[in-house]
């Protein structure tokens, strides 16, 4: 799921390390950039859309009232979302190699690695709770580590595969950006409203998507 004419282009807020409004692997405290993947089409409508969710806090204040009234109902995702965006379908190299932090091998080697760091901000394990958890200080740490992770004088990772915190089967990929890499872009899709994958995301997520 990709912005704009360039799809594959790091929106700028992914390069600002620590940035409050960056996603789960983003950098920390360095500057990388970061490009999201899904393995299928339902993924990345469900990583999309999971955050125009409305609030606990609003549905519970506000939706019957906005219902009387003939707002806008909560829930409801206007066209320009979708027009916004585009799908995009990519082919990576086979030989990469990505760090898989579902595995909990990959935890335990990390607890090792990152032991210092991860009990600086207060954790006392890391296991798959930690890896999809909310502290997004946790998933940076581990971008960076796998960033700067080498083999000689070469990366030893292409990024991340890591499942959706949403839902479990959710497969997604958290690609570092290298200007060496070839990401073959097969083709690019106009997001439409009938679309499976969108309406199966939206029912599940109680939107209405315009």
């Amino acid at each position: 799921m990709a912005r704009g004419d360039n799809p594959l282009s790091v929106p700028a807020n992914l390069q600002r390390p620590g940035s409050s409004g960056g996603n789960r692997f983003d950098p920390l405290t360095m500057t990388y950039g970061v490009l999201y993947f899904g393995t299928d089409l339902e993924t990345c409508f469900g990583e999309t859309l999971a955050r125009l969710r409305p609030s606990l806090e609003l549905l519970a204040l506000v939706k019957d009232e906005w219902e009387e009234r003939g707002f806008m109902t909560v829930g409801t995702v206007a066209s320009d979302w979708r027009q916004r965006r585009t799908a995009v379908h990519v082919r990576l190299p086979e030989t990469l190699v990505f760090l898989d932090v579902e595995s909990p091998v990959t935890h335990q080697f990390l607890r090792r690695e990152l032991a210092l760091g991860l009990s600086s901000i207060g954790l006392s394990d890391l296991d798959v709770s930690t890896v999809r958890g909310p502290d997004r200080r946790v998933t940076r740490m581990i971008s960076e580590w796998a960033y700067m992770a080498a083999d000689g004088d070469r990366p030893r990772y292409a990024g991340i595969r890591y499942e959706s915190r949403i839902r479990s089967g959710w497969e997604c990929w958290a690609l570092f950006d290298d200007e060496d890499l070839q990401v073959d872009v097969i083709e690019t899709v106009p997001i439409t409203p009938d679309m499976p994958a969108l309406i199966s995301v939206a029912s599940l997520f109680g939107l209405h998507i315009f």
